[in-house]
């Protein structure tokens, strides 16, 4: 997979799977559990995470790396993946959305600055 920020391939109910957190992932996850990304991130961090927090993340994440689930199959595959190694899997990728470095190209950094003026 490229190095896109929030992107990864990784083991999930026993087989590689995608994920990514892009722009309309992020924003569906915001508006389905209803709070700031920055507040979801502490929550997970305070240990604050339900089945439910996990399903909607996992199942954005999962939609927008190509999958195609049901809300539901992804709740399933995190019973069959247990909950501890399915939230490893979401911090992973809000760790790696969080921490990722730029990857933009130089040509396109430039042109979104000048949209930002």
């Amino acid at each position: 997979m490229s190095n896109i920020k929030g992107e990864l391939e990784l083991d999930f109910a026993g087989k590689k799977r995608k994920f990514k957190l892009d722009f309309m992932a992020l924003t569906s996850i915001e508006t389905r559990l209803g709070k700031p990304l920055l507040q979801i991130t502490n929550d997970m961090a305070a240990g604050n995470i339900g089945m439910t927090n996990m399903a909607i993340i996992l199942d954005e994440a999962l939609k927008s790396g190509g999958g195609k689930y049901t809300f539901e199959a992804v709740g399933n595959l995190i019973m069959q993946n247990g909950f501890t190694k399915s939230f490893e899997i979401v911090s992973k990728l809000v760790q790696d959305l969080m921490d990722a470095k730029e990857t933009t190209d130089p040509k396109e950094e430039e042109k979104n600055q000048e949209q930002q003026k």
